[in-house]
C-alpha cells in the first residue's frame, strides 16, 4: 500500500490517489501503550463481515434505483508494515485465498461502476471530515454508499473517521522517516526471501515484491474481490507462511510503533474512538448478514 489520500468518489468505494510529502522532521523513539497497539492490530485485520454487509446494502440500494451493482473490494486494513509494501502483507491464511490485489482487473466491473456514477449528487449533501494535517475527505450522504455506511457505521462521520486513520498513519510515516527505516529492514532481511525460495518462489528476493511478481506471473485476470486461481492462491499461502515464520511484518510494525509512538500517544483518544466504531460496525454487519437468511 503506497501513501495515499482517500477522496470522495460518486460510487461504492472511496478512490485513492498519490500523496507526495516532504519529510523533514523526526520523532523520538517512544513506547506505545498496549491498548493502542491492540486497537491498531485489530484495525490491521480484514473484516469480511463489514465487507459482506456493505455489498448487501449497496445491492439493495442500487436495485431500488434500477441500476446494476457488482460487489468489489472495499476493505480497509492497515499495519505498520503497510507504509511501503503495496499490498504485500497478507493478514491471514484465510485471506490468502484472495491472492494479491495486483491481479485485479477493474475493467471487469466497469459497467457496474458506470451505473453507480450515473447517480445524481448534490455537493450540498457531502459530509466531510478533516484530517489532522489539513486535507478533507467526504462522502455524499444521498449516495448508495453513504446509505450503506450509515447502516453499518452508524453515521457517515464515523465511516470517514474510521477510514481516514490509514491516511494519518501514512502521513506520519513520511514525516518521521519511518518509510526509509522499514525499507532498510526489507532490503536486509534474509529469512523471508530464503523461505520464499525454499517454497519455490526465488524471484521474490525482498518483502513487498509479492504483488508485482504475482501480476507478472498471472496478469490482471479477475474482478476485484473474487478468489484467486489455484496457482496464485498457492503463492499467497506460501507468502503468508514466510511472513509469519520470518517475523518481518512484526519487525516492521515495531519500527513503526517506536518512531510514531509520540503521535500515537497524543492521539490515543481518537484511536480508542475508532476502535469502538469498528466494534459497533462489526456487530451491525453481522446483524445485516443474519437478516438476509
Amino acid at each position: 500500500m503506497f501513501p495515499h489520500a482517500i477522496m470522495k468518489k460518486t460510487g461504492a468505494a472511496l478512490a485513492v490517489s498519490m500523496l507526495v510529502l516532504t519529510a523533514c522532521s523526526s520523532s523520538p523513539v517512544q513506547e506505545v501503550p498496549q491498548d493502542i497497539r491492540s486497537a491498531l492490530e485489530s484495525y490491521g485485520k480484514e473484516s469480511s463481515d463489514i465487507e459482506v454487509a456493505f455489498n448487501i446494502e449497496m445491492k439493495k440500494c442500487m436495485d431500488s434505483k434500477g441500476k446494476r451493482f457488482i460487489p468489489r473490494d472495499n476493505s480497509i486494513t492497515f499495519s505498520g508494515s503497510d507504509v511501503i509494501n503495496n499490498g504485500a502483507r497478507i493478514p491471514s491464511m484465510e485471506q490468502a485465498k484472495y491472492g494479491y490485489k495486483s491481479t485485479y482487473n477493474d475493467s471487469l466491473i466497469e459497467s457496474s461502476e458506470s451505473d453507480i456514477n450515473q447517480e445524481d449528487y448534490n455537493p450540498a449533501d457531502d459530509i466531510s471530515y478533516a484530517l489532522s494535517y489539513g486535507p478533507k475527505v467526504a462522502i455524499n450522504s444521498k449516495s448508495c454508499a453513504g446509505d450503506a455506511y450509515k447502516k453499518i457505521y452508524g453515521s457517515i462521520e464515523n465511516r470517514l473517521k474510521y477510514s481516514s486513520l490509514i491516511n494519518e498513519m501514512l502521513h506520519i510515516s513520511q514525516e518521521y522517516h519511518i518509510t526509509e527505516d522499514i525499507m532498510h529492514l526489507y532490503q536486509n532481511n534474509k529469512e523471508y526471501p530464503q523461505c520464499m525460495a525454499t517454497a519455490g518462489y526465488p524471484d521474490i528476493s525482498v518483502f513487498s515484491q509479492g504483488p508485482a511478481v504475482a501480476e507478472q506471473k498471472f496478469g490482471r485476470y479477475r474482478a476485484p474481490g473474487t478468489p484467486a486461481n489455484a496457482e496464485e492462491r498457492a503463492m499467497a499461502q506460501a507468502d503468508y507462511t514466510c511472513q509469519e515464520s520470518s517475523g518481518i511484518v512484526r519487525k516492521a510494525e515495531d519500527i513503526f510503533y517506536s518512531k510514531a509512538g509520540q503521535w500515537l500517544k497524543d492521539h490515543e483518544a481518537l484511536i480508542m474512538e475508532i476502535r469502538d466504531i469498528e466494534k459497533v460496525a462489526k456487530e451491525r454487519a453481522v446483524q445485516i448478514i443474519n437478516n438476509q437468511s
